[in-house]
């Protein structure tokens, strides 16, 4: 007899490094699944020594053990999309190759991160040569910024039009969808490149320094957004406002980079009744 009648949320896989200061890798996306209606799971590709200021180390697990970690929460049957992060080297693409091969109908996202936002390798090259020549055609939409766009294309993208070109490039790598972010423009434009369609979203431009983290929870967002069985670019929209409300609300944790604040819909408050009586 099943004694739990509470309905199970639907559950997605993060496959990211660890930010112990929760701006970014695992912590972000835990927050961020539960922020839109997800259970989040998830399996540690690297630690980091870090904090608000920046990266001081960064350590890859060991490929086994992470081979044994995915197979572990996927052995469950419950996991519904893929959220695909820092992966930091080259053993642990090939591990993420193999269960990609093994689930192709997971909706996937890859963020295909290189470096942090303070300059520091998380990418050894030979692993993002093996993730952009065999990971792309294995997802279901890639969501890189201007200078990872440029890293996997060879292009320089620094302008709007520079940015649909390198879309358009990614597809012709394999990619079946990609959304190249402008967080580094005047306006906060992304480019999505669905096939050959290919379409602008803008969004509100807000404060700069309230940006850690955004890499992770915008495709945190959208592999949320795929599990619980919204198309490509619906899900795409939805996790963009998500993610300008989250820069608009974040706040300072330290002397650094604030991080987002990615559960500010938990902490809306509901507004009051008119025949409510203030208490003394």
């Amino acid at each position: 007899m099943n004694l739990h009648s509470n309905p199970s949320p639907t559950v997605v896989l993060t496959i990211a490094g660890f930010d112990p200061s929760g701006g970014a890798g695992i912590l972000a996306d835990l927050k961020t699944l539960a922020a839109n209606n997800c259970y989040g799971v998830a399996a540690i590709t690297a630690m980091t020594v870090q904090n608000t200021q920046g990266i001081v180390a960064m350590q890859p697990v060991d490929a086994q053990f992470l081979r044994a970690s995915i197979l572990s929460l996927l052995a469950d049957g419950r996991v519904k999309a893929v959220k695909l992060g820092m992966i930091g080297n080259r053993a642990n693409a090939e591990v993420v190759r193999e269960i990609m091969d093994a689930n192709p109908s997971l909706p996937s996202v890859l963020d295909p991160v290189i470096r942090s936002s303070s300059g520091t390798d998380l990418m050894e090259p030979s692993g993002f040569d093996y993730l952009r020549e065999n990971l792309l055609s294995r997802v279901t939409l890639v969501t890189p910024n201007m200078p990872e766009a440029a890293a996997l294309t060879g292009l320089k993208v620094e302008n709007l039009e520079e940015m649909k070109v390198a879309a358009r490039k990614i597809i012709e790598l394999g990619a079946r969808n990609v959304v190249v972010t402008g967080g580094h423009l005047d306006k906060a434009i992304d480019v999505f490149a669905e096939g050959a369609k290919l379409q602008t979203f803008v969004g509100d431009r807000i404060k700069l320094e309230n940006s850690h983290g955004t890499g992770c929870t915008f495709s945190s967002a959208i592999a949320a957004n795929l599990a619980l069985g919204r198309q490509v670019e619906d899900a795409v929209v939805l996790a963009k406002a998500y993610v300008t409300e989250a820069i608009r609300k974040a706040y300072p944790i330290g002397p650094g980079r604030v991080p987002l604040n990615h559960l500010y819909r938990l902490q809306q408050s509901p507004r009051p009744t008119e025949d409510a009586v203030p208490v003394a």
